[in-house]
């Protein structure tokens, strides 16, 4: 596995802008990402899984897409996953409650600094991340 995201503890902030989640940043045996540029140029060089690993009140919860990539900058790294798997729910194409407008699959990616959700709430500068955002959220793992 090749790790894109992870997050240990509060001591870096993901409140980021576009240059620096393009770029990555945090430190690659602690909180971090990878990049934008990087997870694009990966997913398009080759086939790639993407798995979600989450400790949640003291329990573990994994889901995994056979099918994932994201789109060049140009079309704002817009993420594409299916084929999904798992213990928790299919987090990213059918939200909870059946809220479809949170759905995450085919959506652009935002920051607090450039908005690219279809309703242009600028969900990352509410929610102080950067995220595939539509609606707001049904996951925000970077927030």
């Amino acid at each position: 596995w090749i790790v894109i995201q992870q997050r240990i503890d509060g001591s870096l902030s993901f409140d980021q802008n576009w240059t620096t989640y393009k770029a990555g940043f945090g430190a690659y045996n602690a909180n971090f990402w990878l990049g934008l540029e990087k997870i694009y140029q990966l997913t398009n060089s080759a086939s790639y899984r993407l798995r979600f690993e989450v400790l949640s009140n003291g329990y573990w919860t994994s889901d995994e897409y056979d099918n994932f990539k994201i789109d060049s900058e140009s079309l704002q790294y817009a993420i594409h996953v299916s084929g999904y798997s798992g213990d928790n729910l299919d987090i990213l194409n059918q939200p909870p409650h059946g809220a479809s407008l949170v759905s995450h699959n085919g959506m652009k990616f935002s920051t607090p600094d450039r908005d690219n959700t279809p309703n242009r709430r600028n969900c990352g500068l509410s929610y102080h991340a950067g995220n595939w955002f539509n609606y707001c959220y049904a996951q925000n793992l970077n927030g």
